[in-house]
């Protein structure tokens, strides 16, 4: 069961992370204005980048395997 949640979880980064790199693209690609290009990119990355690494810490934070064994079917 805990193998289960962590893959789930780390699906769940991938999705993340390739979300991430569309997003960023189109930022570089379809920006409207080269100075708000130089001001957004950089401050997406640095905001999704400290938010997808608090989420691994505090994923990995939790004790699952306490959590899981007291939700047993």
């Amino acid at each position: 069961m805990l193998t289960i949640l962590i893959g789930l979880y780390f699906l769940l980064l991938l999705f993340f992370i390739s979300v991430y790199f569309f997003i960023v693209y189109h930022l570089l690609k379809y920006s409207i204005n080269a100075a708000m290009k130089t001001i957004m990119v950089p401050f997406f990355i640095l905001i999704s980048t400290a938010l997808l690494f608090s989420n691994v810490i505090l994923f990995f934070s939790i004790d699952w395997a306490k959590l899981v064994s007291q939700i047993r079917i």
